[in-house]
């Protein structure tokens, strides 16, 4: 997504870096009064478990119940339907899925996160669903990904363009594939889903507007529209025309930058993370534009979304990015980047 934004007498970029059709079908609710979530993982002596709901700050805590190894149920209500996680306290084990108010198997194995059996949701098959038509995109863009690491320790430039091109073209594929899909769908909460993530970092604002709107009356209950609701206002405080939200950071020497004390006449305002990979592999055509145009005006500001200090500092180094850069170190909740992005991570 890529905003052209007023302020301070400068104009401002926003740089953040990652179809066939359904027949129309609304989402099925099941009449069970709240849900009620039984949950069976072999090969742990786990005796609590937590679940976490997803809201407008990322994941929120919503239940914790014991359990005995790894036995565990679950009740209570959900409106609509949302995604939650179940797992340890800290999610280092967690299992992902929609839910609404249904009863709910989960079967796995400890030893193997991410492959773990869940029946009885109506809402998580429709996500499986839309996951399986979009893997032919997925995996090879995961491939691709693996090649590109690969050629890049080999320092194989020529490999790595090539890579990039056909890696973006999947993208586009994958990401009009989804959009129409969502499009298509307006009274399904798994839309709703993919409109949080990741389609509100991929459309514009207005975009997003156009798709929020068009969203069903008999859908707008669940939390992830309210979610999507403030999403909304925080971006389009900071849309096109509007004056850029102002915010001080400490830079790679922790001495304060402020956004509207930066030079030049056209600014990019980059949010990336020496742990993103696409923002890695876009990092070398950053740099061609900028040493192309700073002469003319141009500047950037990089804003990472880095927790490391060391690691952010050697990419910086690495990707040879001389342009000014600042972090708060906090990760998904950067404070800049929510003044901007509302990031919601999942």
């Amino acid at each position: 997504m890529k905003n052209a934004l007023r302020s301070f007498g400068a104009a401002i970029l926003i740089s953040i870096t990652i179809p066939s059709c359904t027949e129309q079908k609304e989402t099925e609710v099941s009449k069970v009064k709240g849900y009620q979530i039984d949950v069976k993982i072999a090969n742990t002596s786990m005796d609590s478990a937590f679940l976490f709901e997803l809201g407008e700050n990322g994941w929120n805590l919503k239940q914790s119940v014991a359990g005995d190894s790894g036995k565990f149920h679950f009740e209570g209500n959900i409106e609509g339907a949302n995604y939650i996680a179940i797992g340890d306290k800290k999610r280092n084990y967690a299992i992902r899925l929609m839910a609404n108010n249904s009863a709910i198997s989960i079967t796995g194995d400890f030893e193997k996160p991410g492959e773990e059996l869940i029946t009885g949701s109506s809402v998580h098959d429709e996500l499986l669903a839309t996951k399986d038509s979009m893997s032919v995109f997925s995996n090879y863009m995961d491939e691709l990904i693996t090649k590109h690491h690969a050629a890049e320790d080999m320092d194989d430039t020529v490999t790595m363009s090539a890579i990039e091109t056909e890696f973006y073209l999947y993208e586009e594929l994958k990401d009009k594939w989804l959009r129409e899909w969502v499009k298509n769908n307006p009274k399904s909460y798994v839309a709703q889903f993919y409109l949080i993530n990741p389609l509100s970092y991929q459309l514009s604002t207005e975009e997003l507007r156009i798709y929020f709107d068009e969203i069903d009356a008999s859908v707008n209950n669940s939390l992830m529209y309210a979610t999507l609701s403030n999403k909304l206002a925080t971006l389009e405080q900071s849309a096109v025309g509007q004056i850029a939200p102002d915010f001080t950071m400490n830079d790679t020497l922790d001495k304060p930058i402020t956004l509207s004390g930066q030079f030049g006449n056209y600014l990019l305002l980059d949010f990336w993370a020496s742990w993103c990979g696409p923002c890695r592999m876009e990092n070398p055509h950053m740099v061609e534009i900028y040493n192309k145009y700073h002469g003319q005006g141009y500047d950037v500001l990089g804003v990472s979304l880095d927790r490391d200090r060391d690691k952010w500092l050697a990419a910086i180094k690495k990707d040879q990015l001389t342009w000014n850069h600042v972090t708060d170190l906090g990760f998904w909740n950067n404070a800049a980047a929510k003044l901007y992005l509302s990031l919601i991570h999942i």
